[in-house]
């Protein structure tokens, strides 16, 4: 990976799950969710990519915030969260705070968790001159072959999401220069740190995987 996209991967920290904060010129956190002590009162924006309550939690999204913080987030959060300050479908383009951000679909191909139907979404966000893909709860459909980035945060857990073996075939889609696996390491969540390994050793780009920040 480029000197540039190495930096950014430096700033990236792994909240546990698929949650992450993104620091750089703007802090943003996605998906927050059993935010530490200590964690939080700095975000810029907070990204939601659906309802689901290890995804959407009112308490955390309050934690991340700072005083002028912004929230974007599914159309599908508005029951969980009325007062968020933008709420996307997908295929959706934001300026939020001076930043590009991107709401692609997120869903499965073959299961019910999370169909299309439900609008569901992920993020790509260029912060800093890098373009980071936070996929949301997907599998690896279609239409990413349409899109690309720098880093990929991709889901491995397989159940709800991807396995190791699709998310094999998201990255050959998107190719991106180094993936960060998610949707593991939470005991209340299916996924295991051995299927981001899994991952790390058959994907066809630099994988890097992060401890989580307590």
């Amino acid at each position: 990976m480029d000197d540039k996209v190495r930096t950014m991967v430096n700033n990236i920290e792994w909240l546990g799950h698929a949650s992450f904060k993104l620091c750089g010129s703007k802090t943003i956190y996605i998906d927050p969710w059993k935010l530490p002590a200590g964690v939080g009162g700095d975000g810029d924006i907070v990204l939601v990519t659906h309802e689901h309550y290890d995804h959407c939690s009112p308490k955390d999204i309050k934690q991340a915030l700072s005083s002028n913080g912004k929230v974007l987030m599914s159309e599908s959060c508005k029951p969980n969260y009325p007062g968020a300050d933008i709420y996307t479908l997908p295929y959706m383009k934001h300026k939020v705070d001076g930043l590009s951000i991107y709401a692609t679909a997120a869903y499965n191909l073959n299961k019910q968790f999370h169909t299309k139907e439900m609008g569901h979404v992920g993020y790509i966000v260029t912060l800093d001159g890098v373009t980071i893909y936070h996929t949301g709860d997907c599998d690896a459909f279609p239409h990413m072959a349409d899109l690309k980035c720098d880093i990929l945060l991709v889901p491995v857990s397989g159940t709800y999401v991807m396995d190791p073996g699709d998310a094999v075939d998201a990255c050959n889609m998107v190719k991106p220069q180094v993936a960060i696996p998610m949707h593991w390491g939470d005991a209340d969540v299916v996924g295991t740190k051995g299927d981001a390994e899994r991952f790390q050793k058959v994907a066809p780009c630099e994988v890097v995987i992060l401890d989580r920040k307590i």
